[in-house]
């Protein structure tokens, strides 16, 4: 409960209490609550100088309401028994005229007044102690309760200002707290710049990484070249080994023939059921087909010939005879370069025959060339036709001959009088070149030549 007085009554000053300076209002007792005047007693309007407790008519019912009247009466009902009593004592002592310590009686009948009233004061003391702990504290505890009020505003004090250094450091901790984040912010904005950039070394390691794995296989690929042309380097350095003793043959004599030469070839035709022929008669026969050749050659009789055969050939030709049907072509290859006079040792290879392009079968068309041609020009554009001839002939499966790479062949005569009919022709010409008979595998390719107006 709060009790108020007016101004003047404390010997506190209102700022000590916590009332603000300007104010005038001071309290006696302070309860738990912070100090100030309840709202119902505040008239609106009035300024803090006069902001005094004043108890309103309207407003005495509630203050009324709030006391302790079971103290109040009983601190009556004792004040007035005591005082009752004390009138008797004084009205008995003054008709009596008793003296106390020699003094007049009416001085007596004042002592006794006065005691009855230190004992109202004591016993109204006695009974606001026995029945609240508040009086008890202000009577027996002030100075105790003072020296508390000013130990714990000295520590209030003390907290205030830890209060306000600790706000200064919070500001300062804000402060760094902000410049942090914003250092934070530029690092991450760094991060995240690295992390791009480290995205791009990434995308560049692949790409470098792929151009290493393509050098490789590239460089694996110029090994086998590598290794491709050396080998083919130490085959030409064999060759130029073999062509340096086939030279020194052909100071020393005369070369009949040459390693890889075809000499001579024939066809076995095997008839199911019919006649096989040995191997003797078709050894003998491509022998005497060979001698005659290399005897036309050389201008030596073909008796005079030797021939020898590589180790394994009788087995290919036995072979080729006990065969079941078809057509099988025997070649004899030789197998170095021979000097007039030698023994010629060949090898024999076998292939399959059949029939590659029928009579008149049209293995080059050329139109559009031009008329009256040079010699030169209309040679060049005629053996042009005939290479591509002997080109699709032999991806048509026609054998070449080994050591020339053609596949046929055309008269001079024949090729001459192309040339010099295509050098009168008046206007554009069309070449049309055809088989002149059945071709088969073995060739020879012959050829007959059409010359036509486009």
């Amino acid at each position: 409960m709060r009790l108020w007085t007016s101004p003047g009554k404390s010997s506190r000053s209102a700022q000590s209490r916590g009332i603000p300076k300007h104010c005038g209002e001071r309290s006696v007792i302070r309860g738990p609550e912070e100090m100030k005047p309840p709202a119902l007693f505040v008239k609106r309007g009035l300024s803090c100088g006069n902001f005094v407790l004043k108890v309103g008519v309207v407003k005495m019912m509630d203050l009324v309401m709030e006391m302790n009247w079971n103290l109040i009466i009983i601190v009556i009902i004792l004040s007035a028994i005591v005082a009752y009593i004390g009138d008797l004592v004084g009205m008995r002592v003054g008709k009596k005229r008793v003296s106390i310590f020699g003094l007049r009686p009416k001085s007596t009948s004042s002592i006794i007044t006065i005691v009855s009233g230190i004992v109202i004061a004591i016993l109204t003391l006695a009974v606001l102690s026995a029945t609240s702990q508040t009086v008890r504290t202000a009577i027996f505890s002030m100075k105790f309760v003072q020296r508390q009020i000013t130990e714990l505003t000295s520590q209030l004090q003390g907290s205030r200002s830890e209060l306000s250094d600790l706000e200064t450091r919070l500001l300062e901790n804000q402060q760094d707290l902000l410049s942090k984040q914003l250092q934070l912010a530029a690092v991450e904005g760094r991060l995240e710049e690295s992390e791009t950039r480290l995205k791009e070394i990434e995308v560049e390691l692949k790409t470098a990484k792929e151009d290493q794995e393509k050098a490789l296989a590239s460089l694996a690929s110029l090994e086998e070249e590598r290794t491709r042309l050396d080998m083919e380097v130490n085959a030409l350095r064999a060759e130029s080994e073999r062509l340096r003793e086939g030279l020194e043959y052909v100071r020393e004599g005369r070369i009949v023939v040459f390693a890889g030469e075809m000499i001579a070839q024939t066809v076995v035709t095997v008839n199911t059921g019919g006649r096989r022929p040995s191997p003797e008669e078709v050894t003998e026969s491509l022998f005497i087909m060979a001698r005659t050749n290399i005897a036309m050659r050389s201008g030596t009789d073909p008796e005079d010939v030797k021939i020898s055969l590589e180790p394994g050939s009788m087995e290919i030709i036995r072979e080729c005879c006990a065969s079941d049907g078809g057509r099988v072509i025997l070649r004899l290859i030789v197998s170095e370069n021979t000097v007039l006079g030698e023994t010629i040792t060949v090898s024999v290879s076998r292939h399959e025959s059949r029939k590659i392009y029928d009579r008149d079968h049209i293995l080059a068309d050329v139109g559009g060339i031009p008329a009256q041609l040079g010699p030169e020009e209309a040679e060049m554009r005629l053996f042009a036709i005939l290479r591509s001839v002997n080109f699709r002939a032999q991806r048509d499966g026609v054998l070449p001959d080994p050591l020339r790479g053609t596949v046929g062949n055309l008269s001079a005569s024949e090729f001459f009088d192309a040339v010099d009919t295509l050098t009168h022709r008046e206007r554009s010409t069309r070449i049309i070149v055809k088989a002149e008979d059945d071709i088969y595998t073995e060739g020879p390719v012959r050829v007959k030549i059409q010359i036509l107006d486009d």
